[in-house]
């Protein structure tokens, strides 16, 4: 231990033994702070933790749940123009896939976009072709008509004619067609003939899926004889 004399000859100890205890003193209280923080946050992870894993596997339940959005229809065209003042496409094809999956296309010779719906226009010169996955075909073709992307829905006005893969052929005033569900709905009187021989009737619904036909009203129907062609 340093010691040394006043000018009266007092002995006085040295301060260095005192800081090394407070020294330490305060080393062992910010090492028992740090603990205490340290348990802490070992505390509040093993409750967040828990919490956390909960809410990320409920919002993946909910996603799961959560409706998926049908493939969109895309819509390509020769050239942008405007009739009347109105965005116009000239020959436009919009293609896309009903609930089933299977592909269908949409072509016209021109479409006048709806100026109050984006995603609506009238079209002339149409023709539409749809597919199933097991390979049938059904085309349509009209000389005006009007469709919605958001929903799906074309309707063919003025001189209406329907072909399918079975030789079947059908015409009308008017089809009301659901692309995404591939019902047909004729309101008006239906004509037709294929394979079986000819049809009339007041009005008709169809399901491509099914390939049923459904005539309805005053149905008249003359079959061929099997084999020679005759009714």
């Amino acid at each position: 231990m340093a010691s040394g004399r006043t000018a009266k000859g007092a002995i006085t100890q040295s301060d260095e033994p005192s800081k090394s205890r407070r020294d330490w003193t305060a080393r062992a209280r910010g090492t028992a702070m740090d603990a205490i923080r340290y348990s802490q946050f070992v505390a509040l992870m093993k409750r967040a933790l828990p919490i956390a894993a909960a809410a990320i596997l409920a919002a993946v339940i909910v996603y799961s749940l959560l409706p998926r959005q049908p493939e969109k229809i895309t819509i390509t065209a020769e050239r942008m123009g405007t009739i009347d003042n109105d965005l116009a496409m000239i020959k436009p094809r919009l293609t896309g896939t009903d609930n089933q999956g299977n592909p269908f296309v949409i072509t016209a010779e021109v479409a006048v976009q709806d100026p109050k719906h984006v995603h609506r226009g009238k079209m002339k010169g149409i023709e539409a072709d749809t597919t199933t996955q097991d390979g049938h075909w059904m085309n349509a073709t009209a000389s005006q008509g009007f469709f919605d992307m958001d929903s799906g829905l074309l309707k063919l006005r003025n001189g209406v004619s329907i072909y399918s893969d079975n030789g079947d052929e059908l015409h009308t005033a008017s089809v009301d067609i659901d692309m995404k569900k591939g019902l047909f709905h004729g309101p008006g009187v239906v004509t037709g003939h294929g394979p079986f021989g000819t049809l009339r009737a007041d009005r008709f619904d169809a399901d491509r899926t099914k390939q049923l036909i459904h005539l309805i009203g005053h149905v008249q129907m003359n079959f061929s004889t099997a084999g020679d062609g005759k009714k």
